[in-house]
């Protein structure tokens, strides 16, 4: 199990590392061509965004697995280690259930997107579906590290586990 899941997390990386660098090619032929031709591509914006949106929830897993999100944790110090227990298990409960309802929410947009091919408004075409398909996968693949997590933290070991 712990095979596939590292797989799986390296696929996602390897798509999201594929998405950043088609923006920095993309990106960097609009510069260069704008400034010697006077031509810009008129593709650019749309495809930054969705290739941007795609690379942030494919991402999401794996810094989820390694706890290298934003954490807030001014009062943490002072607090027992029960209250800790309690704060760390509110916050992933919170947390599964945000993006839990985010994941819900681009399976919606995700499957419609599919159903009609969708391709992108500018005269380019570009297809876009495969990339919104790519953010509720990435979504996906973080609710469920994070059910695993949550999992650890009510049957696992009581130890507290957090990020020095």
């Amino acid at each position: 199990m712990n095979r596939l899941i590292h797989w799986t997390e390296n696929a996602a990386l390897a798509v999201c590392a594929g998405a950043v660098f088609i923006m920095m090619i993309v990106g960097a032929v609009d510069i260069v061509m704008g400034n010697v031709l006077g031509f810009y591509l008129s593709f650019k914006v749309e495809l930054s965004g969705t290739l941007l949106a795609s690379s942030i929830f494919l991402a999401c897993g794996p810094v989820q697995r390694a706890n290298e999100y934003i954490r807030v944790d001014f009062f943490q110090a002072s607090m027992g280690h029960k209250t800790q227990k309690a704060t760390q298990l509110l916050g992933s409960i919170c947390g599964l259930l945000v993006v839990g309802l985010i994941t819900y929410g681009l399976w919606s947009q995700a499957i419609k997107s599919v159903m009609i091919l969708e391709v992108s408004a500018d005269t380019s075409g570009f297809p876009i579906w495969p990339w919104k398909l790519a953010c509720p996968i990435g979504a996906s693949l973080c609710v469920l590290t994070m059910i695993g997590q949550l999992g650890q933290q009510i049957f696992g070991s009581s130890n507290l586990k957090e990020k020095e």
